[in-house]
């Protein structure tokens, strides 16, 4: 009896850490950076605080982890804005796939695919859709804080078409 006890209690502490080892762990964060727009031999260049998401609007993201080393992470951007009378907005959604190498230590480096749409509105509207990919290092400072460098290039279509997207930004997010 005793054994199928000692049995019994190792299969269910081994059950409660391979199921807390299968809990999603959430970041919700903004990113800061540089963003390079170029189109047709002209260039935009936005330095942004928040700002180096979708073509350079300020974006805020939530990754979820499927896995210790798979992330799914949508974004959304939004920007407004009026002078003398006019008013742009401007609204963007993104979704990324990345993948840490080393999930279990403090820093990994991960890569990342991604797409995006976005609509700008003056008066006419314009929108076009974008795909990509990234770079970077992403460490936890404490289990509740996590920063990630990374650089990402997206290239545009529809109304957008032949625009390349250059980022470098750095990203502070907390994690639940």
């Amino acid at each position: 009896m005793r054994r199928i006890s000692v049995i019994v209690s190792t299969l269910s502490l081994a059950g409660s850490l391979a199921a807390a080892q299968r809990q999603s762990t959430v970041e919700v964060g903004t990113l800061v950076g540089v963003t390079i727009l170029s189109q047709s031999g002209t260039s935009v260049t936005h330095v942004g605080i928040p700002g180096d998401g979708i073509q350079a609007s300020p974006t805020l993201y939530a990754s979820f982890f499927l896995s210790p080393s798979l992330f799914i992470e949508p974004q959304v951007a939004f920007t407004s804005i009026s002078s003398n009378g006019a008013h742009l907005t401007a609204i963007g959604f993104a979704a990324q796939v990345g993948y840490l190498f080393t999930p279990n230590t403090s820093g990994s480096g991960y890569v990342a695919a991604n797409a995006a749409i976005q609509s700008i509105s003056d008066g006419s509207s314009i929108s076009g859709e974008g795909v990509g990919a990234a770079l970077g290092y992403r460490f936890k400072v404490k289990n509740s804080l996590a920063v990630r460098v990374d650089g990402r290039f997206r290239r545009w279509f529809g109304d957008f078409k032949d625009m390349n997207e250059i980022g470098i930004g750095l990203g502070l997010g907390a994690t639940f």
